[in-house]
């Protein structure tokens, strides 16, 4: 692993000063943002409103815009330093809240990163998307989470301030002495989007990438250029009831995964990586987990944890869930809220120098490429970060690599050989989903129930070749064939997408052992001749451990007719979070440079517990 990214510290403040503004324009109804509504129901008004934070300078500056989730948009002050309790939505409807409650202010939740990214020379934008859109659905099924309209409104505001720069009009900012005119660079621009937020930018990336040159986006916005995508934990949802969802395919993207996320808790952020593996563009993706992040803590103004405050696996929360809990009356409003908790400082912190290195990386006339290396497992992660949580990095550049073996795809039946099971992952969920199955027999029996039916929806975004096993009697050798043999000279690393989940289904719960182990494996490369190469040791490229340890997650319950205390439950498969391994072709000491395939070892005396997904060679 390269180390010299070890000391490289990206909370530094930058050179420049900055001004500040809140900006505004009358609310009204958008039907390039929503559509009509059905006969009988209410026409819904939306706005632009949101803050400015602009350098100091001549400019043109690169050009930033921040969008906020789904939440409350009414909160309820308790105390200084408490949490607010955000628990009204009345305000994206009317425009008010009621009496003795705020409108919630989540387009400042991302302060901490807009005030750091000013100072190093950008202009951003944090969209107030609270009217007309925020804690509300579509009225139908064409665009249920309100994704696209998110993206339209996007779209939306940077018309407004492509207007605003070049005509110099302040007339919709607050701060009416700021000076905006030729101060923002439409063809450096890139979005950063939370929760529904993030598959919001992506929409919008999207539209105004497919729209035709006389739309309303290309006509409004010549010469928009969109070079970067950062999502938080967002959400997945497609429209036309979920069968038109949308990528980042020929724009640099990362996203940003809480371990510890009990509201988006399938990493759905993780989809569309999954599905732009199929394609071929030259622009860096990457998945980078927090272990022990939540999702609500990424915004600083969402002061109450969407986790029970605890996390499955080994993970630690990070977060002090030693606090009491608010109690009364306020309590049952926020059953989470923890007197004087209001966030996370380590996830504030992770997530502002993720966006200082992505975006310094991908946006702007210069930008320094080296910070890429924050999201490339090759190189170890500065110490500034690593000392705050556990983290998990998947990373890919497409057009830099070959892909060459999926093992996942072709693994056939399980086998077992020497205690050691071979298996595809829609196999192992089956198998789990049995024992499952007898955790839930057994908790009837204890608790008086007839039955309780478990059943699941499984949807596998990726697919993996399981290995595992109980303490093995004698060292065992998996092998993964490449495709073809190979020749290795035009590469620089062999990739491998790996990760581990290891589950327990004894009831009572508290019977089971945690697994905090780091999977001892060692990994050689096989020759055109078969040979086996020097072995590595797998930790010392990635550690692999137990961070989430389950598999499905309770969705929901009906009873089941005529019969009594019986009930279906209904669970949903909790995707693998995958690690790419990257090992350097030299540190294999490979006297044949022509090879074929992957071995990995696993020592007597240890469990095995293993996810393969794919194989890539890369080049430099």
């Amino acid at each position: 692993m390269d180390k010299s990214h070890l000391g490289r510290d990206l909370l530094a403040v930058g050179p420049f000063q900055f001004d500040e503004s809140l900006y505004s324009v009358a609310p009204g109804v958008d039907r390039d943002v929503l559509p009509a509504p059905p006969v009988g129901k209410p026409e819904v008004k939306t706005d632009i409103r949101g803050k400015l934070y602009l350098p100091r300078g001549e400019g043109p500056f690169p050009l930033l815009l921040f969008l906020h989730g789904n939440h409350g948009t009414c909160g309820k002050v308790v105390g200084p330093s408490d949490p607010r309790l955000d628990v009204s939505s009345e305000f994206t409807l009317t425009g008010t809240c009621p009496e003795g409650m705020i409108e919630s202010p989540s387009f400042l939740g991302y302060e901490y990163s807009a005030r750091h990214l000013a100072s190093w020379g950008y202009a951003v934008i944090s969209v107030n998307a609270n009217l007309g859109i925020t804690a509300r659905n579509g009225y139908d099924s064409t665009d249920g989470g309100l994704v696209y309209a998110r993206g339209a409104l996007v779209l939306k505001h940077l018309i407004s301030f492509y207007q605003w720069s070049g005509s110099g009009s302040s007339a919709g900012l607050a701060n009416k002495g700021l000076v905006i005119k030729d101060k923002l660079d439409f063809s450096e621009v890139g979005f950063m989007g939370h929760s529904r937020g993030g598959e919001g930018v992506r929409y919008a990336y999207n539209i105004y990438e497919q729209a035709p040159d006389d739309s309303v986006w290309k006509r409004s916005l010549p010469g928009l250029k969109i070079k970067g995508i950062f999502e938080i934990a967002p959400v997945d949802f497609g429209t036309q009831a979920g069968a038109m969802k949308v990528e980042a395919n020929g724009t640099a993207w990362s996203v940003l995964l809480g371990g510890c996320d009990r509201d988006v808790s399938l990493f759905s952020g993780g989809d569309p990586y999954a599905r732009m593996l199929t394609g071929n563009d030259g622009f860096p993706k990457s998945v980078f987990t927090i272990w022990g992040a939540n999702h609500n803590f990424f915004n600083s103004e969402w002061q109450v944890s969407d986790a029970p405050n605890s996390c499955y696996g080994n993970q630690r929360p990070l977060w002090n869930t030693a606090a009491e809990p608010l109690g009364g009356e306020l309590g049952k409003q926020a059953p989470n809220a923890l007197k004087g908790v209001k966030g996370s400082e380590a996830q504030q912190t992770f997530a502002r120098a993720l966006m200082f290195s992505f975006f310094r990386a991908n946006v702007g006339k210069q930008p320094d490429l080296t910070l890429l290396h924050t999201f490339d497992p090759q190189y170890a992660l500065p110490t500034i970060l690593d000392q705050l949580a556990h983290t998990s990095r998947e990373f890919v550049r497409l057009k830099d690599s070959l892909l060459v073996a999926q093992p996942g795809k072709n693994v056939g039946s399980t086998t077992t050989t020497a205690n050691l099971i071979k298996q595809s992952l829609a196999d192992k969920v089956s198998a789990d989903l049995s024992l499952l199955q007898l955790y839930w027999n057994a908790y009837a029996t204890e608790f008086d129930f007839s039955r309780l039916e478990v059943n699941a929806s499984a949807f596998f975004p990726r697919q993996a070749l399981i290995l595992e096993s109980p303490p093995l009697a004698s060292e065992q050798t998996v092998d993964i064939p490449f495709t073809q043999t190979i020749d290795s000279e035009p590469y620089w690393t062999v990739d491998a997408s790996l990760s581990r989940r290891t589950s327990c289904y004894k009831f009572p719960a508290s019977d089971c052992v945690l697994d905090t182990s780091v999977s001892d494996v060692e990994v050689a490369v096989l020759d055109s001749t078969g040979a086996v190469s020097k072995y590595v040791q797998l930790s010392d490229y990635i550690k692999l451990e137990n961070y989430h340890s389950q598999y499905f997650e309770l969705a929901g319950q009906e009873a089941i007719p005529d019969a009594s205390r019986s009930f279906k439950l209904y669970f949903n498969y909790i995707p693998l979070i995958f690690s790419t391994a990257r090992f350097e072709l030299t540190d294999f000491d490979l006297q044949d440079r022509r090879i074929k395939g992957l071995r990995f070892k696993f020592p007597a005396g240890k469990a095995v517990d293993l996810a393969i997904d794919e194989v890539r060679l890369v080049k430099r």
